[in-house]
């Protein structure tokens, strides 16, 4: 034996493991806010990849009792506490639908991120579909929040043309028609 002193694990270390998750959970549960460009991400991701279960997470409630007329009759507020029934039905009601259908090979999407509005309770996003790398269309996408995340509430086909009007849209107003809908 050389006479020296193991002493173990230096007490430093385990003052630094535990500021280490102190901060990483001071940042996911205050400043890693998702962004509604995610929620697009995700959902088309899904999509292309037949994950139906992950696409009906990112739809909204309100999209979904379009399909699912046992809710039709539901309040607002019923909705979203059914949200886990209604996200396993709408799973199923879209494999069904897409079951037959053939997607174009090497399609993907890019958010156009200088359009993307976000509000107190909802969030527009506009992207492009590529094929190839190349654009076929433009659509944009309404996000309303429900259980503290942003889900598709709508999603439509605009022009060129409108990309101008998206860049000066007022997202004040969505959120306060979102308001009242949860709000009743």
């Amino acid at each position: 034996m050389s006479g020296t002193i193991n002493r173990g694990v230096p007490k430093f270390l385990f003052v630094i493991i535990l500021a280490l998750l102190a901060i990483m959970y001071i940042y996911a549960a205050f400043f890693d806010i998702a962004k509604p460009e995610n929620t697009v991400n995700d959902f088309y991701t899904a999509y292309f990849n037949q994950d139906y279960d992950t696409v009906a997470e990112n739809l909204s409630v309100f999209w979904s009792v379009r399909f699912l007329p046992q809710y039709s009759s539901l309040q607002p507020s019923e909705l979203i506490e059914n949200r886990s029934d209604i996200e396993r039905e709408t799973s199923k009601v879209i494999a069904q639908i897409e079951e037959n259908n053939e997607l174009p090979a090497n399609l993907s999407i890019e958010v156009l991120k200088n359009y993307t509005r976000v509000g107190e309770n909802s969030a527009l996003v506009v992207y492009n579909f590529n094929q190839d790398g190349k654009t076929i269309g433009i659509e944009a996408a309404i996000l309303i929040e429900e259980n503290d995340r942003l889900r598709i509430f709508n999603m439509a086909p605009i022009s060129e043309e409108d990309l101008e009007e998206m860049q000066d849209y007022d997202i004040t107003l969505i959120d306060q028609s979102f308001q009242n809908l949860i709000e009743s």
